[in-house]
């Protein structure tokens, strides 16, 4: 790029938006990450989730005829996955490195873990929720 013909302004504009792009995190996934993405989508039982869809009548908008497939829950399963990811290494960085970080859709859930450093995943799970329920002390009449 050739900067010479930019004014001042030109170039504090550009000098601001590199400055942007350096201090964005990159997540990095490595080969164990990938790994352990891989065994989570070969191990877990996709099928059960469809069928359990089914018999709830419990569909997806974006699924191209109402309840997913087995595919589309896998790549949706996926895609959650390299959310949590993203999410525990970048954007929730600063939780404490103990906590996992849940992304949800759908009926999944998947939750990332990470090393004391926060540079590296340690731990993945994906989860399909039917039903929860919690209770805090706060909510109980006294």
């Amino acid at each position: 790029m050739n900067t010479k013909n930019l004014n001042t302004q030109e170039l504090e504009t550009l000098r601001i938006l590199l400055n942007k792009m350096a201090d964005e995190p990159k997540t990095v996934v490595d080969d164990q990450t990938e790994a352990m993405i891989f065994n989570i989508i070969r191990e877990f039982d996709f099928l059960k989730v469809q069928t359990v869809m089914e018999v709830l009548k419990w569909g997806w908008i974006s699924a191209e005829n109402g309840i997913p497939t087995t595919l589309e829950l896998r790549q949706q399963a996926t895609k959650l996955l390299r959310s949590a990811i993203r999410c525990r290494l970048d954007e929730y960085k600063d939780e404490h490195w103990e906590l996992g970080i849940h992304c949800s859709t759908g009926g999944f859930d998947a939750t990332a873990y990470c090393n004391e450093d926060k540079t590296k995943i340690t731990g993945l799970k994906l989860q399909f929720v039917v039903e929860e329920w919690s209770e805090d002390i706060d909510g109980l009449d006294r």
